[in-house]
């Protein structure tokens, strides 16, 4: 765990022209509409078809960068790259048909299809005054980075400093939440947070959210002298993924610098002859 590197992964919201007919299909399918669909959330936008496009954009890279997990396996094996989902926006604004047009493998395509399985509504495409079934193709990226792109991320649980923790500092910080502290000292809330416990051969794990649930609390107290807590956690910025760790070892009690002001030599004898 000590040397995992830092890793992120980045979302791209394009759709992809689809070589289908412009006509509508058996199913009343069309890839091409006068208006395409949005994703919800953008009312306020009304009459105001590019900001509302923005918007439904933003809305869709919000909701996928708090839902998409990047697979255990695909870190382990470096995978990375970009998979196509396809799917179709129905008329009631549900979602119909969805499949891996491209996949990547290390269950990356699962992860990207589990979302779109989670949408909610959106709301539909028109074209000729009527609201019509829309397919769309969604490409979304995986990709690692090296320890610089999370340096100016830093990981915060309570008050605990340094990088060494004790068992009453644990109990003490149970009920705290986990926080990332960004570039300019603004908080940012993660969307996922992993907290891992490792001694000797034993390793235990447990994902949440920014405040710690049950199942953290349990890893946690579980802690023992030189064993290693490891907290990572997922933030999404800028459309980027993001993963920033931070990792304490467990001891017994924590030293203190005790420092003695000494007075300058030169000073001491002034004091004698006054």
């Amino acid at each position: 765990m000590s040397n995992k590197g830092f890793l992120f992964f980045i979302l791209t919201i394009v759709f992809l022209p689809i070589q289908l007919s412009l006509v509508a299909q058996s199913d009343e399918t069309l890839v091409h509409v006068d208006v395409m669909p949005y994703f919800p959330g953008c009312n306020d936008f009304e009459g105001h078809p590019e900001g509302k496009r923005r918007c439904s954009n933003d809305n869709l890279v919000g909701f996928i960068s708090t839902t998409l997990q990047y697979p255990e396996e695909a870190k382990a094996q470096g995978i990375a790259g970009t998979v196509i989902v396809s799917f179709v926006v129905q008329k009631d604004g549900t979602i119909k048909d969805a499949f891996i047009l491209k996949d990547i493998g290390g269950g990356c395509g699962e992860q990207a299809l589990a979302v779109v399985d989670q949408m909610p509504l959106w709301e539909p495409g028109v074209n000729n005054n009527k609201k019509v079934n829309v397919k769309l193709n969604l490409p979304i990226k995986f990709s690692f980075s090296g320890q610089g792109a999370t340096s100016k991320y830093r990981l915060l649980w309570g008050e605990i400093k340094g990088k060494t923790i004790t068992r009453k500092e644990i109990k003490r910080n149970l009920l705290n939440s986990v926080a990332i502290r960004g570039p300019y000292g603004e908080n940012i809330k993660p969307s996922e947070v992993i907290v891992a416990y490792e001694r000797k051969k034993k390793f235990l794990d447990a994902a949440g959210q920014s405040k710690i649930d049950d199942a953290q609390r349990w890893v946690l107290k579980k802690a023992r002298k030189g064993g290693i807590i490891t907290f990572s956690a997922s933030i999404q910025e800028d459309g980027e993924f993001i993963e920033v760790d931070r990792e304490f070892r467990v001891v017994k009690k924590k030293t203190e610098k005790i420092i003695l002001a000494i007075p300058h030599v030169e000073e001491e004898e002034k004091n004698k002859e006054n």
